[in-house]
């Protein structure tokens, strides 16, 4: 929702490029004119000044973006290491971890250093396979740990089956995926400060290099 707030896009001179799910080709422009129209917003993504390319992935893509202001370029499924320090490179994964239409996990990477984003994810017991393969060695893992166990299993008000992962499920598969720093994120909006601070005490005992989120937060891979 806050992409028509992107700055870029509001500048005559800009050329952005998005990416983003769709199972077909113009899918992503679709869905985008649908969040802008006249009764959801007063600027159509048509009106925006900036010249767009709009993309549509299906997971399983390697883009190269090597400047600004080129077209990325899309290789399939080959595998890279990210080390042409010329190039970032965004390569996809499409999960069914998510219960409505699966979620889209992405892995960039910049000369030998890569960070993993992976947000509305449910995790089921010992991890996807993929998923931790997808994972394996990053720099940097970003995964959304919403809820604790006793709020995704609670009785009154289970939360499984609701499109996230608990903190524990988000440690595991850092540990098995052999990341080198956890972000934990997508946090529950009940949660407040001091729920946070326990959280983040709680993670740091099961893996030692995990952090909470919060606004603001910059982390140097160099």
């Amino acid at each position: 929702m806050g992409l028509c707030f992107f700055e870029p896009l509001l500048t005559a001179k800009a050329h952005s490029f998005i990416l983003g799910p769709g199972d077909t080709r113009g899918a992503l422009r679709r869905s985008l004119r649908h969040l802008t129209n006249s009764h959801l917003f007063p600027v159509s993504l048509d009106e925006l000044k900036g010249k767009k390319e709009i993309f549509s992935l299906a997971g399983g893509e390697v883009i190269r973006f090597r400047s600004a202001g080129k077209r990325p370029k899309t290789g399939g499924n080959r595998t890279t290491d990210g080390s042409d320090a010329n190039e970032v490179i965004v390569k996809t994964l499409k999960s069914p971890a998510h219960p409505l239409n699966g979620v889209m996990l992405y892995r960039v990477y910049h000369k030998t250093k890569s960070v993993v984003y992976a947000t509305d994810i449910e995790q089921q017991e010992g991890g996807y396979p993929e998923i931790i393969e997808f994972f394996r060695g990053a720099d940097l893992l970003i995964h959304d740990a919403q809820y604790l166990n006793e709020e995704y299993f609670s009785r009154a008000k289970p939360r499984k089956g609701w499109g996230h992962s608990t903190l524990d499920m988000a440690i595991d598969v850092a540990k098995k995926a052999e990341v080198k720093q956890l972000v934990l994120f997508h946090h529950e909006p009940t949660h407040d400060d001091k729920t946070m601070k326990q959280i983040e005490k709680q993670a740091k005992r099961l893996f030692r290099s995990s952090v909470v989120a919060h606004e603001g937060m910059e982390i140097d891979l160099q």
